[in-house]
């Protein structure tokens, strides 16, 4: 017989994230921060044969929770509230079949949450930097070191 908590646990492997300590009964389960007070949340409900995962912001995560909130709402995922002073935002994702995880539509709910915390870090930079920002880092050329040119002590005239 399969727990919640195996299943949530196994949610979390399956999206190569590291489970930290477990809440509740156990049938919540969290990931290790991916960044200051942000991680993955996982459960499931048997019953009704889902899965939820989401994101679950905390301490100074708080005010990213608020400025994401639309964000994730209008990409499907719904407030939960399993602990206090968190913000949790969850998704369903039906079993597969034979009651399997689904790994596919978890990686592609991953996959969703990553593209909407990016967007999170360059929400402060204008649309011509983010471009540029793209630019340079998709060039095959951006992860070379560049030595700068020998110059001569006299290369620039002082006035």
């Amino acid at each position: 017989m399969i727990t919640v908590e195996t299943r949530a646990r196994a949610l979390l492997a399956t999206l190569n994230l590291r489970p930290a300590t477990q809440a509740a009964s156990g049938r919540y389960q969290r990931s290790v921060p991916v960044r200051p007070g942000v991680r993955y949340w996982a459960t499931s409900q048997i019953r009704s044969r889902k899965d939820l995962v989401g994101i679950q912001f905390y301490g100074e995560g708080l005010a990213e929770a608020r400025r994401l909130r639309g964000r994730l709402e209008q990409a499907g995922f719904r407030p939960r509230s399993p602990q206090t002073g968190q913000e949790t935002f969850a998704k369903p994702v039906p079993f597969s079949t034979a009651d399997a995880i689904d790994a596919a539509a978890l990686r592609s709910l991953r996959r969703e949450l990553d593209a909407i915390l990016a967007e999170a870090d360059l929400a402060g930079v204008s649309e011509a930097a983010r471009t540029f920002r793209q630019f340079m880092l998709a060039s095959p050329l951006s992860d070379q070191p560049i030595e700068p040119p020998e110059r001569s002590a006299p290369w620039r005239e002082i006035d």
